[in-house]
C-alpha cells in the first residue's frame, strides 16, 4: 500500500501559513503587480478567480487587483519542506521525496487493511495542518502512480482511497488528462481516436500505443490499468541542476549579463559539489524582450564541477549566440550529463586537485560566514543591481531560481 501526499498550492499556502493575515484572500507568489514577469503558484482563492500558474503578472493584477502579489522566499519554502518531511518520516521509513511539497510513502508494512491507510492519511493532513500550517491532499492504493493519480482527483485538502476493489471503477471512469504523460499533443492523438477515459485507453493494445508513443506509449498504458509501469522518478536521483532569473529590466550590456551567468553558474556548480557530482554538458539560455529564446550547449571536457573551469565555455557560446541589438529579459545555466567525482578518473594532475581543494575551502567559508565572505570579481559586480540576502543577491526571481 502507498500514501501519496502532496501540498496544496505549496508557495502560497507557505506564505498564508508564514503570515496569517494572507489566509482566505488571493495570494499570487512570483513578482510584485507593476513587475513583469509570471505568476509562480497562485493561492486557491486566486484560482477561483481565473488565475493559474504561468499566467502574467498583469494579466494577474487586471483579474484581481486588490490581489496579494509576493516575490517569494526560497530559504522559507525550504524550511517548510524540511519540517512537512520530518513529520512523513514520523509515518513511514519508506519515503521517496519527489519534489519540494510532495512525497510517496510506502506503508504496507504498517497497516493490515486500507481502511486503517485512510484512517492514517487523514492523521497526517490533520498534523500538518496542526504543525505547519498547510492543506494538503492524500490519496492511497496499491500502487504509488495510482496513489499519486487519487492525491490528485479531490484537491484541495482532498483524500482519496483507492482499494483494490474499488480501482477499476474509479479508473474506467477517469479523465486521460489526469493520467501522468498525458499532454497536449498526446491527448489530442488519444480525442481523435474517440479516447476520453483511462478505461477506454485500457483496451488499447499497448504495444499498439508503443508505436504511436514510443515509450511513453507503454507508461500510459500501464498508468491507465492503474499499475505503476516504470518506477516514479526519486528525487534524489537528480540528473541535471539549473539556475535562473528574470530582470527588472532589459539589459543589453554584454559585460552585466556575463556576470550574471557567472552568479548563477556560481550557485549550480556549489550544488553539484554539494551532490559529490561533476557536469560533462552545460546548457546556457536566454530570452530576449521580445520573447524569442535563444539556447546553447557543449560538453565538459574532462567533467567540472569548477565554475572557473565551466565558464570560459558559457562565455564563449553567449558571444557567438547574442546576435541581436535587443535587450535580454532572462538568463538561465544548466549543467548536466551528471558524473560522480571517481568515473573514468585513474589519477588526478596536481592543477585539478588543488583548484578542487580551493573551492571545497570557498564553500566552506561560504557555509560558515555568509555567501558574501568571499566573491569575485565577477559575482561583486553585481552588487549595484541586486541588495544582499542572507544566503545570495535577492534575485527578481528569487522563488524560482535559489
Amino acid at each position: 500500500m502507498y500514501l501519496y501526499i502532496d501540498v496544496d498550492a505549496f508557495f502560497a499556502s507557505v506564505e498564508q501559513a508564514f503570515n496569517p493575515a494572507l489566509r482566505g484572500r488571493p495570494v499570487m507568489v512570483g513578482g510584485l503587480k507593476h513587475e513583469r514577469g509570471v505568476v509562480a503558484c497562485p493561492s486557491y482563492e486566486a484560482r477561483a478567480r481565473g488565475v493559474r500558474t504561468g499566467t502574467t503578472l498583469y494579466e494577474a493584477a487586471r483579474l484581481i487587483p486588490e490581489g496579494i502579489f509576493l516575490k517569494g522566499d526560497f530559504n522559507r519554502y525550504e524550511d517548510y519542506s524540511c519540517r512537512f518531511f520530518e513529520i512523513l518520516r514520523q509515518y513511514s521509513s519508506e519515503v521517496v521525496k519527489v519534489s519540494q511539497d510532495e512525497a510517496c510513502l510506502e506503508i504496507g508494512g504498517s497497516f493490515r487493511c486500507f481502511a486503517e491507510a485512510s484512517a492514517i492519511g487523514g492523521k497526517l493532513q490533520r498534523e500538518i495542518r496542526s504543525r505547519l500550517g498547510l492543506s494538503t491532499s492524500v490519496g492511497t492504493a496499491p500502487g504509488r502512480v495510482a496513489a499519486k493519480i487519487a492525491s490528485e482527483y479531490k484537491k484541495p485538502c482532498g483524500l482519496t482511497v483507492l482499494t483494490p476493489e474499488n480501482i477499476e471503477g474509479f479508473f474506467a471512469q477517469l479523465d486521460i488528462r489526469q493520467i501522468p504523460g498525458v499532454g497536449p499533443v498526446t491527448r489530442k492523438i488519444l480525442y481523435e481516436m474517440g479516447i476520453r477515459t483511462a478505461g477506454q485507453l485500457a483496451q488499447v493494445p499497448p504495444e499498439y500505443l508503443e508505436t504511436l508513443f514510443g515509450l511513453n506509449g507503454l507508461k500510459i498504458a500501464a498508468y491507465s490499468r492503474g499499475e505503476d509501469g516504470l518506477p516514479l522518478r526519486d528525487y534524489k536521483a537528480i540528473r541535471s541542476v539549473s539556475r535562473e532569473t528574470g530582470f527588472a529590466e532589459d539589459i543589453t550590456d554584454q559585460n552585466v549579463l556575463l556576470s550574471h551567468f557567472y552568479y548563477l553558474l556560481e550557485r549550480a556548480a556549489a550544488k553539484l559539489r554539494h551532490l559529490s557530482r561533476r557536469a560533462a554538458s552545460v546548457e546556457i539560455k536566454f530570452r530576449y524582450a521580445d520573447f524569442k529564446t535563444v539556447n546553447g550547449a557543449t560538453r565538459i571536457s574532462p567533467p567540472s564541477a569548477a565554475e572557473p573551469a565551466i565558464f570560459p565555455l558559457v562565455e564563449t557560446m553567449f558571444r557567438r549566440l547574442f546576435t541581436r541589438r535587443v535587450g535580454i529579459r532572462l538568463v538561465g545555466v544548466t549543467l548536466s550529463n551528471l558524473k560522480h567525482h571517481a568515473d573514468n578518473e585513474s589519477f588526478i594532475l596536481d592543477a585539478a586537485e588543488k583548484e578542487r581543494r580551493l573551492l571545497a575551502g570557498l564553500d566552506a567559508v561560504r557555509h560558515k560566514s555568509g555567501f558574501f565572505a568571499l566573491m569575485t570579481g565577477r559575482t561583486w559586480a553585481l552588487s549595484e543591481h541586486y541588495s544582499r540576502g542572507d544566503t545570495g543577491y535577492e534575485l527578481r526571481t528569487p522563488g524560482l531560481s535559489q
